[in-house]
């Protein structure tokens, strides 16, 4: 049976901890370790030989079939792994080390491992869609507008595939939400989870959801997370912490993957119609400029970039937002786009003024103060 020949980047504690639970796996074979360290470059870890970056082409050649980095934020050297052809990269997650976490056997299904094929694109490390924009709680402030929306809205199935699809053609993906509105409510929702598996591969994919209705999922549901290695990320409102009790002991018994966030006590609104904020520190401190968006065919730098024209039109304000890119442009630099969405404020951005806080509540009949400042 073949051996795959393996070499650590990262030849200490966490190098070295990954290679005491590879070193004896019938599948691999560790042929050395890559460090900058000066001090050890040359050395031998249990007559295994430390090599320079700059080494590393040549070995490639002859004895490296893999590249497993092991060491704090190795996405950090991301553009510099794309460098060197098409070997196959794996970027051991920080938590591993952290958490003491033991990792498969087969280390091509370990979820804490981000795998990296295409050498040609750039990483994108989180973004987000609705999969439903009509929610069963209903905040008052929704960031994503959801009390705005009717019973049944959502985007098609089709085109969530299509587009989700040219994405990931194109980056490297390392984290996908599938939010709302609420989540649970889109009754195909084991086909999304399928669907964003099969072209994701080696992402970490979450359901976002305010966990209300989890005591109510088919056994079929978890099965389809397990198999798919979908988590399920719990937002902790009032309602939900006053069942929260049945719907870990339902995640647990379902033996499913799961996280829940401090508690919901309060929420924000800072939408300033003057549209007169400075977009570059509106976007210094927002809270969503990370949460990258895509939908109907374009990609945003945050949910807001899109979702705040429903806004808009609802309360007849007579404002357009006319942000996102189209991701079916032919001539589409996407290392380009990568770097803005991370970096560069929108237009959008100068209607974020200062935050204010006020108690979170439901509101099935929402009015326009609920989110103007």
């Amino acid at each position: 049976k073949m051996k795959y020949r393996i070499a650590i980047w990262g030849a200490g504690e966490f190098g070295q901890y990954i290679y005491n639970q590879v070193k004896n796996q019938s599948n691999y074979l560790i042929t050395y370790f890559i460090d900058r360290n000066s001090d050890l470059v040359g050395k031998k870890i249990d007559g295994i030989e430390v090599i320079h970056p700059e080494q590393m082409k040549s070995a490639i050649e002859v004895n490296i079939d893999w590249v497993l980095t092991a060491f704090k934020n190795g996405l950090s050297i991301y553009n510099e792994l794309k460098e060197f052809g098409n070997i196959k990269f794996g970027i051991i997650k920080d938590i591993v080390f952290t958490g003491q976490l033991e990792l498969k056997k087969d280390l091509m299904k370990e979820t804490n491992i981000f795998w990296i094929e295409a050498n040609d694109k750039p990483l994108l490390k989180q973004l987000e869609t609705n999969i439903v924009d009509y929610c069963n709680l209903n905040c008052k402030g929704c960031s994503h507008f959801s009390n705005l929306y009717k019973a049944g809205e959502m985007v098609p199935f089709e085109i969530f595939c299509r587009d989700l699809e040219q994405i990931a053609q194109n980056v490297n993906l390392l984290c996908f939400y599938m939010l709302g509105g609420e989540a649970l409510l889109n009754e195909r929702l084991a086909e999304y989870i399928e669907f964003s598996r099969r072209v994701l591969p080696y992402t970490e994919i979450w359901i976002v959801t305010n966990g209300i209705l989890i005591p109510n999922q088919k056994k079929d549901f978890f099965s389809c997370c397990k198999e798919n290695r979908v988590g399920i990320d719990i937002t902790k409102y009032k309602p939900t912490a006053h069942m929260l009790e049945r719907i870990i002991e339902v995640l647990e018994e379902n033996r499913m993957y799961y996280r829940v966030r401090e508690s919901v006590v309060d929420f924000g609104k800072n939408i300033d119609l003057n549209g007169c904020a400075n977009k570059n520190e509106a976007m210094k401190y927002c809270r969503e400029s990370a949460c990258h968006f895509f939908r109907y065919g374009k990609i945003y730098k945050c949910p807001f970039g899109v979702l705040g024209n429903k806004f808009f039109e609802h309360y007849k304000l007579g404002i357009e937002l006319k942000e996102g890119t189209d991701i079916y442009d032919e001539k589409l630099d996407w290392e380009k786009l990568v770097y803005e969405l991370d970096n560069e404020p929108i237009d959008a951005c100068k209607y974020c003024g200062q935050e204010v806080r006020f108690e979170w509540e439901v509101s099935n009949k929402p009015v326009l103060e609920e989110w103007i400042i």
